[in-house]
């Protein structure tokens, strides 16, 4: 987890499949381009038949960071909702780091972050083209940027996948935080 957590930037880009009955992410170090964790949906085959009649966003998701090693790093899940999308985030030992709610806005997306406790600890807030965010604690102050990276004509026409960069300006406590942010950010803005 260290080579994670005491990092400034991030890649974080979805794999492209063909069928898309489950996601998969990779979080890549953007100077060297090396791996350094995967994050995948764990989805049984009710769920991976579902997704293809249903929308993703009225079924259950739960996704796992591994490091490249191959050890837990967090689990996110979202249970099975039709309104108020939360994504809760729970740390490799089980306790929650924090907890992920959607705020319902038509011009201007906003995700609230609080802790186990329900108590505010931050939110990300984005442009009106759904492209850039700042994770902004309680006071205001930027802790990451996160920017929806253009793939290409072809990639943006043919498929979901997408890629963000990630610039931390906060300390590393944030950064397990601020990388499950951005699967957030992916599946309540850019998984259609």
């Amino acid at each position: 987890m260290q080579s994670i957590a005491y990092r400034k930037k991030y890649l974080v880009t979805e794999s492209i499949g063909a069928t898309k009955l489950h996601e998969s992410y990779l979080v890549i170090d953007p100077e060297t381009r090396e791996t350094l964790a995967e994050i995948v949906e764990e989805a049984s085959t009710g769920q991976k038949i579902a997704k293809m009649f249903l929308d993703k966003a009225f079924l259950p998701v739960k996704l796992v960071m591994h490091s490249a090693d191959g050890h837990l790093i967090m689990e996110m899940g979202q249970p099975a909702s039709l309104f108020s999308a939360a994504f809760t985030v729970r740390n490799a030992d089980g306790r929650v780091l924090c907890v992920f709610r959607k705020k319902f806005s038509l011009i201007r997306p906003e995700i609230l972050v609080e802790d186990s406790q329900g108590q505010k600890i931050g939110r990300i807030v984005g442009g009106w083209k759904f492209r850039n965010f700042q994770f902004q604690d309680n006071n205001n102050n930027v802790l990451a940027t996160i920017g929806h990276k253009y793939g290409g004509f072809a990639r943006e026409l043919l498929t979901t996948a997408d890629d963000y960069e990630v610039t931390m300006t906060a300390d590393a406590e944030m950064a397990l935080i601020t990388l499950a942010s951005v699967i957030c950010i992916d599946f309540f803005y850019h998984e259609s």
